[in-house]
């Protein structure tokens, strides 16, 4: 954006601000004589500007401190306000709390929608209490309660509360929602946002206490001196006292202190009646993990081998956990769909009774009693013993009744909760085979003791098996998917924000379930983590809830800066931005078991199931889109993504490609690529292309294979990779009028490319482009090369293909493979991943470390490919078998490249090379060529060094210069690291919905 521009949104957005302030402050002049009952003299306090005592008295009500007796008036209130207290803490004040109104309104909006929506009348609920010098106001909140609730009475003091309060009401409570309209009591001049707590006017034991401490002569606050010293579970004497010493004390250093005490206390206070973490209590709890290995903690997870389900097996299953969500679900599951194989009984443990049942006729025990994760905020040893005896207890009873009754397979119910909590908002969490479990508090910790006690029990005659589940959803399900399904019929916006969750359709679950039952299992104690085949997004998960129940919620991003700033706010608040739109992650290969396919429901037909709108047998799609590549390893490295996106919008997906040849992966590889194709549902058609463009017979035969397919399937449009795919492709969209995408990964015509690629590959792709409805490309001279020189209907540039860029930062550096792979600690390692080829340039690295004659320095190779004999020659030739390593290929790379010191990437030519963009997630430096789309990312000088392909010496004096300057490397590394972000899968991802969708609204 140049100058002028920003002046004129600088200004812009100062004239609105200016004009909002203005508005807002004539509207507080107006309605403060009504807020402090000018306007209704019988309501205001006969003891304003009085200095008070408490008086006990039998024969008076019993006030709101619970006590009988009434105030007293003993004198005139002599308090004179500080030149801070008058100017300063007020400007304060005034500041804060316009800023709050105007972040936090599109919030508050939502809420008075919400509000308004379940029990019609005021969305605001009044109550008098206790201000400035005695001074009777109204503080204004959000109603939780119904309309016909008793006024002014405390929640605690109402007959059975839970009837009248609402359903939104309970939600907005339970996370200090209500709270948020006394943002207008501070800019209205009514509160403070340091001081103490508004007491009611009927609170007379402590407005007397206050008194003592002249702590009613001050504005009351959000937050003070007390709420950090105690809080709630302060005696009213003590409680007072306090607010007397932030009398005495007050300032701005000493408003900055409780301002900064609140932060770190609330969230964490077990003072705080109504919240926090739930840490475990040292002496609740049990002892299972002690000693534990991390190994132990973790255990086998996953079968340890392929298995087979046995289809004509039947056994007996015993549930132990009667009437249970799961339970059920999974008991009417097996008899509607396994009907021949499962006998299934069930049983309650609430009553004693289960002991005296004979498990010996049942094959499984499947554990599913338990308490369900509810608060663990301030509670009581009793009922977190509560949770422990019947959590831990209770599954460990059962499993040894089972083992010692002859019971052959133990299934426990443990959770995801054993990790922790969710990673706050704005922090990724991916939780691996080598994660350790870590749990939060003590439900997640009961749950952990029972999961480690369990495994132990296993031997050759009694196998246990032990389910991570996250968090399950379905129809009639409990927890946070209701809350949330509620909140998106209701709710006309909602912010756009990237996060991630693993989620678990109860379908999916007890397909999980029937399926490892009928498994002949080896392991004697096995861990199995189930998920859906994707990650859910929050927003996403809202808008197909809304777009399901017939509902128009718009999800825009415009609502992120308020949901960035409620994340800052302490407490409450950013607890539930962290519990809606936090990350909580498996693997998704931890979820994958050769021979099981069990995630039968995507996350668009899990929901419609859910809300019952649509029968999920009904929704087939019936719109089929084809994604074309030369090799399979282009749809397994490329297109993933893709697909997952395609799907989520309603459409059938199709992969045509050349699964047996060309690969620049191992064939196992492809074989696993294309069971996951086959589990999430995408058809795989052979095709029989060629990557040598002058093989004419070939690709005659790969367009008559791909044309009878396209002719088939009526596609609604084809989108194409690589430059065999994209010619053969558009050829037949042509001859079939089918629309056509495609994705150029790097032209083979670029500057300073070889002529004969110009003379044959730019005239081909000329004449295409006309018969191209949408080019993509991804990096800049492309793009403008397309801009000028092509004539495709529609020409997009996109950053790549994106990189997992997390899953590169955040690997951890593994000292024990650079063992391995027979480093030492003092060795320079440089590293190169990519196919060993002409084009990779693999030579002119081998030169430089030749010209360098340095044994320090070792060269990692990861990748397989036509050059490989002749790079060994070469590394023979030059004597540095000791240097160079040839590892083929690998699934390892994040961890390779935490262990080496830099990325070398000498490539002839780039589309953009997503292997370098991973080195700088990884926080390597770079030694790179300087052509195409290379030069879109790499800096000379900022991200390491870049040269001609062929200049070995140029090459040599970049390794020298990193070598040797630790604190050149540390700068890149922190530069590349950010730099990556703009590669972020998430953010390609975002583009390529986008432009799918903009794609199917052209063709509707």
């Amino acid at each position: 954006m140049d100058k002028n521009k920003k002046k004129k949104v600088i200004g812009v957005s100062c004239l609105v601000l200016g004009t909002a302030f203005i508005g807002l402050n004539a509207v507080s002049k107006k309605k403060k004589p009504d807020s402090i009952y000018d306007n209704d003299p019988d309501q205001k306090n006969e003891l304003e500007g009085k200095r008070v005592v408490f008086i006990e008295d039998e024969n008076c009500k019993e006030n709101a401190d619970g006590v009988r007796g009434y105030l007293k008036e003993i004198g005139e209130s002599n308090y004179n306000p500080t030149f801070y207290d008058k100017y300063v803490k007020r400007s304060i004040d005034v500041i804060l709390s316009f800023g709050g109104l105007v972040v936090l309104s599109p919030v508050m909006a939502t809420i008075a929608f919400a509000i308004k929506m379940e029990d019609p009348g005021p969305v605001l609920f009044t109550q008098k209490r206790m201000g400035q010098n005695k001074q009777y106001f109204k503080l204004h909140k959000f109603r939780s309660m119904k309309m016909n609730t008793p006024h002014d009475v405390p929640t605690h003091q109402l007959e059975n509360p839970d009837q009248y309060i609402t359903k939104v009401g309970k939600f907005i409570r339970a996370h200090s929602l209500d709270e948020l309209p006394q943002i207008w009591d501070i800019f209205i001049g009514n509160m403070s946002v340091i001081g103490p707590r508004p007491g009611l006017w009927n609170q007379d034991l402590l407005t007397a206490e206050r008194d003592k401490y002249n702590a009613n002569d001050i504005k009351p606050g959000l937050t003070g001196w007390a709420q950090i010293n105690g809080r709630d579970e302060l005696e009213i004497p003590v409680k007072a006292k306090l607010d007397g010493e932030y009398v005495k004390n007050e300032s701005l250093l000493f408003d900055m202190k409780c301002f900064l005490g609140t932060v770190s206390k609330i969230g964490h206070d077990d003072s705080v009646v109504e919240g926090g973490t739930g840490e475990m209590s040292k002496n609740v709890g049990r002892d299972y993990t002690c000693d534990k290995s991390h190994e132990g903690l973790i255990g086998n997870v996953g079968f340890g081998e392929a298995v087979s389900v046995d289809v004509e097996k039947r056994i007996k299953v015993l549930i132990v956990g009667k009437g249970s969500y799961i339970g059920e679900s999974f008991k009417n599951y097996a008899i509607k769909n396994y009907n021949s194989n499962f006998e299934i009984d069930e049983v309650d443990t609430m009553s004693p009774d289960w002991k005296d049942i004979d498990f010996r006729k049942y094959d499984i025990v499947y554990h599913v009693a338990g308490i369900a994760h509810a608060d663990v905020g301030n509670v009581s040893n009793e009922i977190k013993e509560k949770y422990y005896q019947i959590n831990t207890d209770l599954a460990i009873e059962v499993a040894e009744k089972a083992k010692n009754d002859g019971v052959k397979e133990f299934v426990f119910m443990s959770s995801m909760i054993v990790y922790g909590d969710s990673a706050p908002y704005g922090t990724v969490k991916i939780i691996d085979k080598n994660t350790i479990p870590n749990p939060a508090n003590f439900y997640g910790d009961s749950k952990l003791q029972a999961d480690v006690a369990v495994r132990d029990l296993a031997d050759d005659n009694f196998k246990v098996i032990v389910l991570r589940p996250p968090m399950i959803y379905g129809k009639g399900s409990k927890g946070n998917y209701p809350l949330l399904a509620k909140l998106a019929k209701i709710s006309p916006v909602f912010p756009d924000i990237e996060n991630q969750r693993s989620m678990l359709h109860i379908d999916n679950l007890c397909e999980f379930l029937c399926q490892i039952m009928l498994v002949d299992v080896k392991q004697n104690a096995t861990v199995l983590i189930p998920q859906n085949r994707e990650w859910t997004k929050t927003s996403d998960m809202v808008k197909e809830i809304a777009n399901v129940s017939n509902k128009k919620t718009i999800v825009t991003k415009l609502l992120n800066p308020s949901v960035y700033i409620a994340h800052k706010i302490p407490g409450k608040i950013s607890g539930l931005i962290d519990k809606a739109f936090g990350n909580n992650c498996y693997d998704l290969e931890l979820s994958e078991y050769e021979g099981i396919n069990y995630q039968k429901l995507s996350l668009k037909e899990s929901i419609n199931s859910v809300e019952g709108m649509v029968e999920v047998n009904k929704l087939m799609p019936n719109k089929y889109v084809l994604i074309i590549a030369s090799v399979a390893s282009m749809i397994d490295q490329f297109n993933m993504a893709n697909i997952k996106i395609l799907q989520e919008l309603g459409y059938g997906v199709d992969v045509a490609c050349n699964f047996e040849n060309g690969s620049t992966c191992s064939l196992d590889r492809v074989e696993l690529l294309k069971k996951k194709l086959n589990q999430i549902n995408v058809n795989c058609y052979q095709i029989d292309f060629t990557r040598d463009v002058t093989n004419i017979s070939l690709d005659k035969k790969a367009y008559n294979q791909l044309k009878d397919i396209v002719i088939k399937n009526n596609y609604l449009f084809m989108h194409c990779h690589s430059p065999i795919g994209g010619v053969i492709g558009r050829l037949v969209a042509h001859e079939t009028n089918t629309k056509v995408m495609y994705t150029a990964h790097g032209f083979h015509f670029f500057k300073g490319a070889p002529i004969k690629n110009w003379i044959l590959y730019y005239p081909i792709e000329k004449f295409l482009s006309k018969w191209t409805d949408w080019l993509i490309t991804i990096n800049n001279e492309d793009y403008n090369l397309a801009c000028d020189k092509f004539c495709a209907k529609n020409i997009i540039k996109i950053p790549g293909v994106g990189v997992d860029i997390n899953k590169f930062k955040n690997t951890i550096y593994d000292p024990s493979l650079r063992k391995t792979l027979g480093l030492n600690d003092d060795d320079f390692v440089l590293i190169s991943v990519g196919e060993l080829n002409e084009n990779k340039n693999h030579m002119t690295i081998i030169k430089a470390i030749h010209s360098l004659n340095n044994a320090k320095i070792k060269y990692i190779i990861v990748g397989i490919g036509p050059l490989r004999e002749e790079l060994n020659q070469m590394v023979h030739d030059y004597g540095l078998e000791n240097q160079i390593i040839f590892l083929g290929y690998r699934d390892d790379v994040p961890k390779l490249l935490k262990i080496c010191n830099a990325f070398c990437f000498p490539s002839k030519r780039e589309g953009l090379g997503l292997a370098a963009i991973e080195a700088m997630a990884s926080g390597l430096p770079l030694i790179t060529s300087n052509v195409h789309g290379i030069n879109d990312y790499s800096k000379n000088g900022l991200t390491g060094f870049s040269y001609d392909p062929s200049d070995y010496g140029g090459f040599a004096k970049g390794i020298e210069i990193l070598m040797n300057d630790y604190a050149l490397c540390e700068k890149i590394s922190i530069n590349n690291i950010t730099a990556s972000e703009k590669y972020n899968l998430l953010n390609v991802n975002a583009i390529m919905k986008g432009i799918y969708i903009e794609i199917s609204n052209s063709l509707e």
